[in-house]
């Protein structure tokens, strides 16, 4: 997933780095509104056939229903050069439109665009091939004109189209330049599909990770995401000329979509980094920043956004750089990540929002600092995945020491009362050598034999310690082992304060098999059951206690006759510090469930009723 991210990401990067072919050969009046005030636009960028040309554009309103499109060279003189003030909105007059295209308008083929108006009549004459298209929502003429021959001034009888903020304009150009300028922009709508499809398999990547490690700083970040392209796709003009559309030219969403992504952005930050335990300062400027975007969400609803109107939202990403610089120098590794995506976005949002010279891009630099963003964030977040699961480990393995250690004081128990009985035994057998000694009744013979059971003590006594060392020796390789064979093993440790307890085991073989795996880790998990077992059985004062192994083929039971565990109970079995026994660690069945499902590539499941409990591990 993240090689596929960088490979999009690299290819959108160099595409959109590429310098952007000035298109040549037009006249053009633009009319659109400016933070309130309309303004009129006008240019003729030539430097070829329309060298020194000077296409004009002038307006009529008018009431008068005398006048058509037969008799308005009448009114020629009427016409006015197009107001700043017009915003084409007044449905009470009937605009005309004359085009003047000049003396030096040369002869050929020609296009004229336009938008947000379109015209019911004109003079255009039959021979000049008149053609109407349509293209991307703006509408299109193709015409032809021969100089000296065909009109030099033509009128159009316009009909208005209504939208949240007009923008009004009309290009005249020559069909190279034209398909061209179609041609640049497929490009940079293949550039924008791609950038787009990059946000949103990076917004899935960590809704998907989210999912599975309840990470908020996940969370935030596909939030994030989600508005980035929702923003991006409101950007490419998707629906700029669908004036039915809701999303069309409308400032209070574009407004509420940005403060949601500055919103997420800051709350990722804080998540993030961490802020609240290393960055104490920075983290109250954020959380007030917070406060800050959603009053200004909250305003945005009834008037314009004063964040964006005064063009205030970038500088609120200054303290992610501060923070993401800070936290890297004290030395938390995917906070260098952070801080490069961070500089690529801001740097992009500054050049897109106060228009820095990035003419020369082929599109919006916003696009290449959302794109390159969102694959060094994806990095940030994989490395913080990494440094979290590699901590996880180290409690893992910290979990299993601890365990171990739980255990070693009933063990120590178990040795003590092991050895009760053959070191009762070696005092006796000195007392009578003393004693021997003392009536001149020791012979050789009777001094042979008590040195024998003096030797036979001692290697029960050996044994019994090798069994606890071979039981607590750090094996990690695998080996062929019976599984009757170690369960026996087990049994022969805690077999003496099983006793002790009165509570009897049954061991039942039905099919022995051999594993290969983990001898001693099988062992600390079936010694933890027993142990449970017994502790459970004792605590309830059980008549005729009894704990039950069986054995068939790969899967091991151990049933205790005990009552069965609480269904409140239950659901919390395998969680780690979770016990229902005062004093205990709570970390003995997570740790037997985590050794035979993750180390040993095995199950544990419990199965319980009113009488019985049963522990089934299945290899």
């Amino acid at each position: 997933m993240k090689l596929i991210l960088l490979t999009i990401t690299i290819i959108c990067i160099f595409l959109s780095l590429l310098s952007a072919q000035e298109v040549e050969d037009y006249a053009v009046v633009s009319i659109y509104e400016d933070r309130g005030v309309t303004l009129v636009y006008e240019s003729n960028r030539s430097k070829t056939i329309f060298k020194d040309i000077n296409v004009s554009f002038s307006l009529l309103k008018s009431n008068d229903e005398t006048i058509t499109i037969d008799n308005i060279k009448n009114h020629s003189k009427a016409f006015k050069p197009v107001p700043k003030t017009e915003t084409f909105q007044d449905d009470n007059v009937t605009y005309w439109l004359k085009v003047d295209l000049g003396t030096a308008f040369p002869s050929g083929r020609f296009v004229y665009s336009y938008a947000d108006a379109d015209f019911t009549d004109n003079t255009i004459l039959p021979s000049q091939q008149l053609e109407k298209f349509v293209l991307d929502g703006v509408q299109d003429m193709k015409f032809t004109y021969k100089q000296g021959v065909d009109p030099q001034i033509y009128y159009f009888k316009l009909v208005p189209k209504h939208y949240r903020i007009p923008f009004r304009f009309v290009y005249v150009s020559t069909p190279a330049t034209f398909y061209s300028y179609l041609s640049k922009s497929s490009h940079v709508q293949l550039i924008l599909g791609l950038i787009l499809g990059l946000i949103i398999m990076a917004g899935i990547y960590n809704a998907a990770m989210y999912y599975y490690n309840r990470d908020k700083a996940f969370l935030y970040y596909a939030l994030l995401q989600l508005f980035m392209a929702l923003l991006l796709y409101d950007y490419s003009g998707a629906n700029f000329w669908n004036e039915t559309s809701f999303f069309c030219r409308n400032l209070s969403y574009d407004s509420i979509v940005s403060l949601l992504a500055s919103l997420f952005a800051t709350l990722f930050t804080i998540s993030f980094l961490e802020t609240k335990k290393y960055l104490p300062k920075i983290d109250t400027i954020l959380r007030w920043s917070i406060v800050i975007l959603l009053s200004d969400m909250f305003i945005s609803l009834f008037y314009r956004s004063l964040l964006v109107e005064y063009y205030l939202l970038p500088f609120l990403m200054l303290p992610f750089l501060y923070a993401g610089y800070k936290r890297m120098r004290q030395g938390y590794k995917p906070a260098r990540f952070y801080l490069a995506g961070w500089t690529a976005l801001t740097l992009s949002v500054f050049l897109s929002v106060f228009q820095i010279d990035y003419e020369v891009l082929l599109i919006d630099p916003l696009y290449i600092g959302a794109a390159t963003e969102a694959i060094l964030f994806s990095l940030a977040l994989s490395y913080k995945i990494r440094l979290v699961h590699k901590e996880k480990e180290e409690q893992k393995e910290l979990l299993v020491h601890q365990s171990k250690l739980a255990s070693m004081g009933e063990m120590i128990g178990n040795i003590a009362h092991q050895w009760r009985q053959p070191l009762t035994h070696l005092g006796y057998t000195l007392m009578n050598i003393g004693e021997a000694q003392k009536h001149g009744e020791l012979t050789d013979a009777t001094l042979e034999k008590k040195i024998d059971e003096a030797n036979t003590q001692l290697n029960f006594m050996s044994q019994t310690i090798d069994d606890f060392k071979d039981f607590y020796a750090p094996n990690k390789e695998k080996e062929n082992f019976s599984l009757a064979a170690a369960t026996r093993e087990t049994l022969d440790i805690i077999s003496n304060t099983l006793k002790l307890s009165d509570i009897k085991t049954e061991l039942v073989t039905i099919d022995d098999t051999q594993v290969y795996n983990y001898k001693n880790e099988y062992k600390q998990v079936l010694l933890n059951l027993l142990s449970n077992a017994k502790d459970v059985l004792v605590e309830r004062a059980t008549k005729a206690p009894k704990i039950r192994i069986r054995i068939d083929s790969h899967t091991v039971s151990v049933e205790d006759n005990a009552g069965g565990i609480m269904p409140n109970v239950l659901p919390h079995i395998f969680e780690p510090y979770y016990s229902t026994k005062e004093g205990n660690s709570g970390i003995g069945l997570y740790m037997s469930k985590m050794i035979v499902e993750k180390n040993m590539k095995g199950e544990l499941k419990v199965d319980t009723s009113d009488d019985k409990t049963i522990f089934c591990i299945s290899f």
